[in-house]
């Protein structure tokens, strides 16, 4: 029998996002690193993992779609295995999953006061719930009841599926952003580069800074209003479409660094507009709460993975476990 930790990462490619916790406990802290190769990866998990002795399993999530036990980086330049996880973890209880499905599975597990609502309404109960994050791309997925206490997160790629115009100042944005890509998805707007690529479209200049923009807004900026206006209307269009798609009367859940820097320059007029814009479901959609979810819902997701009694077996009692 043995004792000890168990490490939970989230890797997108570009940063990473790493804690070491006991078994059942919550990450109340975590580390934030640059990380854009497995070597920078390796070297800071070895250095995460210092001082805790052996590992009771890990939780690992990428910014990708989980296939065959591996994800390629949307962001990045190289491809995470749980097989090299368990090797550089040295503990064969790994699970490795789709940084969305850990988003999802941390929603449920948010305390009252790291959630703002953005559209309200009332959560049905042991109903599912959604998961958006608009950053580097366009993280979904959904949330699934299961059994008296348990959820199943339901992976997606959504954020890659076809978009379109909703209203008429949307038209001009959406030409603009086919003309230099070709075939655009949702991800192409509700994004970093999305909201930069709209602030673009409406004549605001090149610019690769996001916070940028969020700045102008705040001096009063016409065009940067106008930017984050579509991107709230977009944003709420495809909450609603996901609430639908998912149908998700347990809310939707909207996280991400992007989503806590606009925070209060959010057009909530806009987003509540296009949300509800439904047609004959609109009164589907209008007891449908929407959350902004602040800080990171994965390593809280990934953390729900082990519990205290996993303290009970030591690796080599559980080699054969994959969670």
């Amino acid at each position: 029998m043995a004792k000890g930790s168990v490490l939970l990462a989230d890797v997108n490619g570009r940063d990473l996002a790493v804690a070491v916790v006991r078994p059942g406990d919550p990450p109340r802290d975590h580390q934030e690193l640059s990380c854009a190769s497995l070597r920078e990866l390796e070297q800071h998990l070895t250095a995460a993992m210092a001082g805790h002795g052996e590992l009771v399993g890990a939780a690992v999530c990428g910014a990708g779609p989980e296939i065959d036990g591996a994800i390629a980086m949307t962001a990045g330049d190289f491809t995470l295995t749980q097989s090299w996880l368990r090797a550089v973890l040295k503990t064969p209880r790994v699970a490795l999953l789709n940084d969305f499905a850990a988003c999802a599975l941390g929603a449920p597990r948010l305390a009252p006061s790291a959630m703002t609502i953005i559209h309200d309404g009332k959560p049905a109960k042991n109903a599912q719930i959604a998961v958006i994050g608009p950053n580097l791309g366009l993280g979904v997925a959904g949330l699934s009841p299961h059994r008296v206490d348990g959820w199943v997160p339901v992976v997606s790629e959504g954020g890659h599926i076809d978009f379109t115009p909703g209203e008429p100042r949307e038209v001009p944005v959406f030409d603009a952003l086919q003309k230099k890509y070709g075939r655009v998805s949702a991800e192409h707007f509700l994004s970093q580069p999305g909201l930069t690529d709209i602030h673009w479209a409406l004549g605001g200049g090149e610019t690769d800074n996001d916070d940028l923009i969020l700045s102008r807004l705040r001096d009063g900026d016409a065009i940067a209003r106008e930017a984050v206006s579509i991107f709230s209307a977009l944003l709420g269009a495809y909450a609603g479409d996901l609430a639908l798609l998912f149908a998700a009367r347990g809310g939707v859940y909207v996280n991400s660094p992007l989503m806590e820097r606009i925070d209060g320059l959010l057009d909530h007029a806009a987003f509540a507009r296009r949300f509800a814009d439904k047609g004959r479901m609109s009164a589907y959609l209008k007891d449908i709460p929407v959350y902004l979810a602040v800080g990171r819902c994965t390593l809280l997701g990934l953390s729900g993975l082990f519990s205290a009694s996993d303290m009970k077996y030591s690796a080599e009692e559980v080699k054969f476990l994959d969670c």
